[in-house]
């Protein structure tokens, strides 16, 4: 199936668009996060972590549906598909 083509986009709170860094790898950068907040991370002290749109993370393929945005193709994905960050 393919990719819906969206102009504008409004995402849900806790969601984020993703730069996948290779076609069919499970890790990528965030690109935008929702405007309505909950996009940040925290660490096991429960400090904040970085701003969702600088973050390398590690996600869950099967949580995730592709969207052309501007176009440009990202993965669209609640914050919950997301295991880690990575450094």
């Amino acid at each position: 199936m393919a990719a819906p083509t969206i102009n504008n986009i409004i995402l849900p709170k806790r969601t984020v668009l993703v730069l996948e860094d290779a076609p069919g790898e499970t890790t990528g950068t965030i690109f935008r996060h929702s405007e309505m907040g909950g996009a940040r991370f925290h660490d096991q002290n429960g400090g904040v972590g970085a701003p969702a749109e600088n973050t390398h993370i590690l996600f869950v393929r099967e949580k995730v549906t592709e969207v052309i945005v501007d176009g440009v193709e990202y993965l669209a994905m609640h914050k919950n598909a997301i295991v880690g960050i990575i450094p």
